[in-house]
C-alpha cells in the first residue's frame, strides 16, 4: 500500500508521525514520496499503534522516545512524559550556573524526582558545551552566545533522585545514551543524597525539582493525562504541595549545618502561586523569591535564592 493511500484514510496529523515511526523514515521523507510502498507488516503495525493511540495511550510511550530541550529521551510507562513547559526550569538553572562568580565545580546540582533525567541531562549537556568554547569563540557555534563562556577545567557534579527503581533505570540508560556523569540515589527527596554524601568543601547548592503537584481533583478533570503513572503526578487532594514541603523542609534542616549559596528551582502548576510563596517564606523567610513564566506566559517555575 503506498503512504498517500493512508494518509487519505487517515486524516489526523498524528497519523505521519507514527508512520514515520513505522517505516523508520523521517516525516520530511514521507510528505516527500507519497508514492512510497509499505510493506504488509508494517501496515499491521501502523494500524495496531494507531488503535492503541486512539484509547488514549500517549505516542510517546508508544515510540518508547520523546525530544525535550532538543535532545531525544527514552521513556516508558514507567515515567512521566517530559514536556516543554518544564524547558523553563532548565533554561533558568544554565542561566544561573553560567553567571557563577566561582568554579561550578564548588557546586552541587541535585534534580529531586528525576523521572526520565531529563532535566540534569539537559543541564549537563548545554554546560558542557558552554564549557567548550574558548574566550575567542572557538569551539561548539551553537552556544556561547547568549551566556557567558565558561572555562572550568572540571565540571560541576550531579545527583539525581527518584522513590521509583524503574524510572532511575530508564534515567541511567538517557545519561549513558547522552554521555553525561549523574550519580542516581534511589529515595524519597533529599533523604537518599544525605545518606550518600557528605555536604562539605560547596559553595553552592542547586536544587532543581519537577515533582508531583498536582490535586487529586485536576488529574481526574484531565484526562490526556491518565495514562501517565499517576505516582508522578498527583500529591495530595489539599493543595498539591505537600511533596513540596517537605523538601523545604529538608532544605531548612540542611541550611542550619551548610552556610552557603542554595538557587532551588520548583516547577508548579500556575494556580499554586500564591500558595508556594507562603510556603516558602514560612520555612525560608530569607529566601529571594521570583516566579518566572513559561512560554504560555503562566506562572510555570519558583526560583528560590538563598545566600
Amino acid at each position: 500500500m503506498k503512504i498517500e493511500h493512508i494518509l487519505k484514510k487517515y486524516l489526523e496529523p498524528e497519523a505521519k508521525l507514527l508512520l514515520s515511526f513505522v517505516i523508520k523514515k523521517p516525516k520530511e521523507y514521507i510528505l516527500a514520496h507519497p508514492e512510497y510502498k509499505i510493506s504488509l507488516w508494517q501496515k499491521i503495525k501502523f494500524d495496531y499503534l494507531w488503535k492503541k493511540m486512539q484509547s488514549g495511550i500517549p505516542f510517546a510511550y508508544i515510540t518508547g522516545h520523546k525530544e525535550f530541550f532538543n535532545l531525544d529521551f527514552l521513556v516508558n510507562k514507567h515515567t512521566l512524559i517530559p514536556r516543554p513547559d518544564t524547558e523553563t526550569l532548565v533554561d533558568n538553572c544554565i542561566d544561573e550556573i553560567s553567571n557563577f562568580q566561582f568554579p561550578i565545580s564548588n557546586s552541587l546540582l541535585i534534580d529531586i524526582g528525576t523521572g526520565t533525567g531529563c532535566v540534569p541531562i539537559s543541564i549537563l549537556k548545554r554546560l558542557n558545551k558552554l564549557s567548550s568554547r574558548d574566550p575567542q569563540g572557538r569551539g561548539d557555534p551553537t552556544v556561547g552566545l547568549l551566556h557567558p563562556i565558561r572555562n572550568d577545567t572540571t565540571k560541576i557534579t550531579a545527583v539525581a533522585t527518584d522513590i521509583s527503581k524503574k524510572a532511575l533505570k530508564i534515567a541511567k540508560k538517557n545519561a549513558k545514551k547522552h554521555s553525561v556523569k549523574i550519580k542516581f540515589l534511589q529515595g524519597d527527596l533529599l533523604s537518599p543524597v544525605l545518606h550518600a554524601y557528605k555536604l562539605i568543601d560547596l559553595q553552592a547548592l542547586i536544587i532543581t525539582a519537577n515533582l508531583p503537584y498536582l490535586k487529586e481533583e485536576w488529574w481526574k478533570n484531565e484526562p490526556s493525562i491518565q495514562k501517565e503513572p499517576k505516582s508522578s503526578l498527583v500529591s495530595d487532594n489539599k493543595n498539591g504541595l505537600e511533596l513540596y514541603e517537605k523538601l523545604l523542609q529538608q532544605i531548612t534542616e540542611i541550611k542550619k549545618i551548610l552556610d552557603i549559596g542554595y538557587w532551588i528551582f520548583l516547577e508548579i502548576d500556575p494556580r499554586q502561586s500564591s500558595e508556594i510563596f507562603k510556603l516558602i517564606q514560612k520555612y525560608l523567610p530569607k529566601a529571594s523569591i521570583e516566579i518566572i513564566k513559561d512560554l504560555s506566559n503562566f506562572d510555570r517555575v519558583v526560583k528560590i535564592k538563598i545566600s
